[in-house]
């Protein structure tokens, strides 16, 4: 009993805020998402991985810097067998002799130009390709946010308005209990009068209750959608949710190349492009620049910083020239590998044209049906709440039976129930057909 009081009371809270409370606006909940999203970081992320992916490409023709050093302690140092006559001995004898020094310090640097690379252009083409598809990944999960957002929204919005409704049937459904239970004990009601109108009521609250809940749980779907923490309290501020916004639109000013899927399947088309041009261009030699210049000093005893010792340094520029001339056929393969890769990505984009406009057609029909049912639906559950309410009155005069009152009343609830499915079914209708003729962000930003 105490858990239901608690609950009772949460859900009261929770009503109370989405009704007078200043809460979240769709575009509000869509610009928190901006900064909070778990999906939406990550895209962000991945793009910032490409531009520094580009950085690394274009480093690839800059000058290459390196400086080394090393120091060995020869321990003992090597044998070498030598003609003994080169140190004063007998012909056709050999001498053993230990050469080096004990400790050996050396440092250097060295510089590598690229001057011809065939395959950088392509290369650093490719990857500007790659980070284009981060940027487009980014609008395609920005576009799937939005709509989880979008659909979440205006499903929690419906579950509210019906348990507004469904708390006005029930305080209508207390009110006859009560003037029938004082008729009973009048003697002027039967006692299965107060029966039949206890169950309808009970019915009444049973869904009052599971609506609620409902409200609960949709709303911490948009928090998580929002990224905002699930313990938080957050209320919904377009309370103008309604039938009246049903309009007939049209779809000729569709245009499939702005379609982001469609973007996005041209992208890689264009990178595999790219990927078999670096292939072919690595058939071509490539030249690069160096130039080394090194200091070592060789010692018996570990006095590298004494003055007045020897050094010696050394230098020297070249150039490398590679020519490739056999690989075993592996570019060969690689490149026929692209040529498919291109195949099956132009045939990929046959295939996202037909099932954009496939879901175009068959979204703007589903749409068209949903704007052709709300009105229904909203007259009948406006009959539906009419004869309820004569019947009501009815009632109290007498010339009702409670068989009667709790049948009307079973109709309004069905009435409900159809016309805010049939709402939900609107906007969601409505924001599918957006979202299929890539336009649901720019539909978003724009409702007032």
């Amino acid at each position: 009993m105490k858990n239901k009081l608690i609950l009772t009371s949460l859900l009261g809270i929770f009503f109370s805020l989405g009704s007078y409370g200043q809460g979240f606006t769709l575009k509000q909940c869509i610009e928190y998402a901006d900064g909070n999203n778990g999906d939406l970081r990550n895209a962000q992320y991945d793009l910032e991985i490409m531009q520094k992916k580009v950085d690394e490409q274009i480093g690839g023709m800059l000058p290459q810097v390196d400086i080394s050093g090393s120091y060995t302690d020869n321990m003992k140092l090597s044998t070498t067998a030598m003609p003994a006559e080169l140190v004063g001995g007998k012909a056709g004898e050999t001498v053993a002799i230990t050469m080096g020094t004990k400790h050996n310090l050396s440092a250097g640097a060295s510089l590598t130009q690229k001057i011809f690379d065939p395959t950088f252009g392509v290369a650093l083409k490719a990857t500007k390709i790659t980070k284009q598809q981060s940027e487009q990944i980014l609008r395609q999960t920005l576009e799937q946010v939005v709509y989880n957002i979008s659909v979440t929204y205006y499903k929690t919005l419906v579950i509210q308005k019906e348990t507004d409704v469904l708390k006005a049937t029930l305080d209508a459904s207390n009110e006859s209990l009560a003037s029938t239970e004082l008729k009973f004990k009048n003697g002027m009601a039967k006692k299965i009068d107060v029966d039949k109108i206890t169950v309808s009521g009970n019915n009444t609250r049973s869904g009052l209750q599971q609506s609620e809940l409902s409200y609960m749980q949709s709303l911490n779907n948009l928090k998580y959608y929002i990224g905002m923490p699930v313990d938080s309290i957050i209320a919904l501020s377009d309370t103008t949710l309604s039938e009246s916004s049903a309009e007939i639109i049209g779809v000729d000013d569709f245009n499939v190349e702005n379609h982001i899927d469609y973007k996005l399947q041209q992208t890689s088309l264009s990178l595999y492009e790219a990927n078999k041009k670096k292939e072919v261009a690595g058939y071509l030699p490539t030249l690069s620049f160096n130039a080394f210049y090194d200091y070592s000093a060789m010692r018996n005893k570990f006095n590298f910083l004494k003055s007045g010792q020897n050094w010696y340094n050394s230098y020297g520029l070249g150039a490398t020239l590679s020519i490739p001339v056999f690989d075993g056929l592996q570019r060969k393969n690689r490149i026929s590998q692209s040529k498919l890769d291109i195949k099956k990505a132009e045939e990929n984009i046959r295939l996202t044209v037909q099932s954009i406009k496939v879901n175009l057609s068959n979204y703007e029909i589903e749409y068209r049906n949903a704007v052709d049912n709300i009105k229904n639906e909203k007259d009948n559950m406006d009959l539906a709440k009419s004869v309820y309410v004569n019947t009501q009155l009815a009632f109290k005069e007498g010339t009702e039976s409670s068989l009667e009152l709790v049948q009307t009343e079973s109709s309004y609830r069905e009435a409900q129930s159809n016309y805010f499915n049939k709402l939900l079914n609107l906007y969601i209708a409505r924001i599918e057909l957006e979202k299929s003729k890539g336009n649901l962000i720019e539909y978003v930003n724009n409702i007032k």
